[in-house]
């Protein structure tokens, strides 16, 4: 049986107090951008640092440059070019919508995409896995706060590598992104600035 735990990364938010929390505009925040794909041709997405007040007042400066790749809760939002690498491989279930970046300096970066999974992929072995017994309940769905992750070689083994190399974890709480190691390399240009790939092993 393989070991899939040692195949597949989450992409997490680094620990950089000088990042910005995205924080929707009014617009934005009225329509379902996390859950579900945006019309085509619709607006963008807008963004601005929820954090800056309180990053001016600890006296922290902007990152600069803007990282490749934001974090929108566990979701991301990613440059262009990264946003291109992903068309052509066809990921299940992504869709992506143009993205505006308003910066503490009132720049608009207009090269970013939010990333949204209308489906997720619920792949953790809950017998191997660390997790609360009782899950909370959103909308029918069982979402576990897990400690420690397992994958499920039994789930895998039934989907084609190309169908399962980038997904949303389902089940869980975090809904964490997940990579297989073979696409770790479309997220490096952010790597330790705005993201760390953390080993399912090692989670």
């Amino acid at each position: 049986m393989r070991n899939y735990d040692e195949e597949y990364f989450f992409i997490e938010e680094a620990e950089n107090e000088q990042l910005p929390a995205l924080l929707p505009d009014a617009n934005t925040e009225d329509r379902t951008f996390r859950f579900e794909a945006q019309p085509v041709g619709s607006p963008p997405l807008v963004f601005r640092n929820g954090a800056h007040d309180a990053q001016r007042r600890r006296r922290l400066s902007p990152l600069r440059p803007v990282p490749d790749v934001l974090f929108s809760g566990a979701n991301l939002v990613v440059r262009t070019k990264i946003r291109d690498a992903l068309l052509g491989i066809n990921i299940p279930h992504l869709s992506m919508h143009p993205t505006v970046y308003i910066d503490e300096d009132d720049k608009w970066h207009e090269d970013f995409w939010y990333m949204t999974f209308t489906q997720t992929f619920d792949c953790w072995d809950r017998k191997s896995s660390d997790y609360k017994a009782t899950p909370l309940v959103v909308g029918g769905a069982k979402l576990y706060s897990v400690y420690s992750y397992s994958l499920d070689a039994d789930v895998l083994d039934k989907v084609p590598l190309e169908q399962r190399l980038l997904f949303k974890m389902g089940g869980t709480q975090d809904g964490y992104i997940v990579c297989h190691t073979t696409m770790t390399k479309h997220f490096t240009s952010a790597l330790n600035t705005s993201l760390v790939l953390t080993k399912i092993s090692e989670y």
